[in-house]
């Protein structure tokens, strides 16, 4: 070597492995579009419940949040506020960890399914629920500790039970499933619903008590709920219409028991007070329906048909002419 550079070779330091910046197989930095591409995907997250179900059910539960907070706060004789604070998907091992150690597990059964979600309860809630309703102000408690004693679990099950009827049926709605309370846990973390590793659905309430906001988790393991994914993704409520031949009969079913007043008006007409109260014997009063029209038979405060009055036997009675039509 005679010390003197040599232009075929480039002596800058490189990585090695490393091709220079003009060859034809060195990466070339215009690749934009395809980095685009690359989507990062956190795998301590599972994402088994598609965005669109998980609004369906956001949704859903705004309306179990409006029913259940007038059933709570008439109960309670006190306002109970209950929203939707969002959702997220965790391992069910990891939501656990995530829950605070003192929070309470309601275990509530799936049926007809005969599987099971859950719903954990912050203990400065379930301290708030108790006193209220024992007849307390809704104080938090003095020098005493942040636990529930076996009798008070028991008083605690009456308010969940509140909770779980409302949101009962916005799952019958939604997928014909109803809940029901199992059991009533006192450490989530100990307590095993699902493996570890299942992907389940954190949905998040907010409720506001007495001054006191605390969170309220409803916990939705995916494989409980993997028979209905289809009801729940493709049921809809916006005037679709959907025949069901078996739907009238059971509406018919369902309020044949029920008792309504049934009775018949001759003729009706609107008065003063005053008026009244100067009625004396003798008086006439014109109503605003001739009598050769008959008689309209209400249901409720709803006409139905029109008819003649008259006897049965000894019994007063009214022979139905037709269904009532506005201006007969």
């Amino acid at each position: 070597m005679d010390g003197r550079s040599n232009p075929l070779v480039d002596v800058q330091d490189r990585t090695p492995g490393a091709l220079p910046a003009d060859s034809p197989f060195a990466a070339r930095p215009d690749l934009g579009p395809r980095q685009s591409r690359v989507q990062e995907i956190d795998f301590r997250r599972p994402t088994k419940f598609a965005r669109e179900l998980v609004r369906r059910l956001e949704h859903a539960h705004e309306s179990f949040c409006r029913t259940a907070s007038s059933a709570l706060s008439a109960e309670l004789r006190t306002s109970f506020e209950l929203s939707v604070a969002g959702s997220e998907q965790l391992p069910y091992g990891t939501a656990m960890a995530e829950t605070h150690p003192d929070a309470l597990l309601a275990v509530l059964n799936v049926s007809p399914l005969e599987n099971e979600v859950a719903m954990v309860i912050d203990m400065p809630l379930a301290l708030r629920l108790v006193d209220r309703l024992l007849g307390g102000g809704g104080k938090p408690r003095d020098g005493t500790a942040e636990t529930l004693t076996d009798l008070e679990i028991v008083i605690l099950r009456r308010a969940i039970g509140s909770l779980v009827e409302p949101l009962s049926a916005t799952w019958l709605d939604l997928a014909d499933v109803h809940f029901a309370i199992a059991s009533m846990q006192t450490s989530p973390m100990t307590f095993q619903l699902v493996p570890p590793s299942e992907p389940v659905l954190m949905l998040h309430l907010e409720t506001r008590i007495d001054g006191l906001i605390a969170p309220l988790v409803l916990c939705i393991p995916y494989r409980s709920v993997e028979p209905i994914v289809g009801k729940l993704e493709h049921r809809h409520y916006d005037g679709h219409d959907v025949i069901d031949p078996t739907a009238a009969g059971k509406v018919r079913e369902a309020i044949s028991g029920v008792d309504v007043e049934l009775r018949a008006e001759a003729g009706a007409v609107d008065m003063a007070a005053s008026d009244v109260l100067g009625i004396s014997v003798g008086d006439v009063i014109r109503l605003r329906r001739p009598a050769d029209k008959g008689v309209v038979l209400y249901a409720g405060d709803v006409p139905t048909y029109v008819a003649t009055p008259g006897r049965n036997g000894n019994s007063r009675a009214v022979k139905i002419r037709g269904q009532w039509e506005r201006g007969l």
